[in-house]
């Protein structure tokens, strides 16, 4: 199959949801899964070798400044040691790459931090950035044969 330019998928064209409400202030999401390596020396060889022992799943995302959400999350396990856990879905649909839908789910998505406060006189839209931890995730089978 030939690479055409129309076949690009444009990052615009996206969706984020968690806990099944769209979150439509999204700016940019990103989730990364990173293996966990140790390091093994073998025996007449220069060069160190490297054993998969584990993985670490963790992200960001943006959001427009239009709700208190995040802040209350925090507050609430501050004050009451709640720590809620939720599922992302990511929904990737740019109808003219003609590559269909992808839906990424990420499970067990758990908050690092957020920012209670903030202000910024040069700022066109405010913005918060939200560090994420999770702990699994999916991808429809119907996607997985695209390597």
């Amino acid at each position: 199959m030939a690479f055409r330019a129309k076949n690009t998928i444009s990052g615009k064209e996206g969706r984020l949801f968690l806990d099944g409400e769209e979150m439509a202030h999204i700016k940019t999401f990103e989730a990364t899964i990173e293996k966990d390596k140790s390091e093994v020396k073998i025996m007449g060889r220069r060069m160190t070798g490297h054993k998969t022992t584990g993985a670490n799943g963790t992200g960001t995302a943006t959001f427009y400044k239009v709700t208190s959400k995040f802040i209350r999350i925090m507050l609430d396990y501050v004050k009451t040691g709640e720590d809620p856990y939720f599922t992302f879905q990511e929904v990737l649909d740019d109808k003219g790459s003609g590559r269909g839908t992808e839906r990424v789910t990420l499970y067990d998505v758990n908050f690092d931090s957020a920012k209670l406060a903030g202000l910024d006189v040069d700022a066109e839209a405010l913005e918060e950035e939200v560090p994420f931890t999770f702990e699994d995730a999916d991808l429809p089978e119907e996607l997985r044969d695209d390597f």
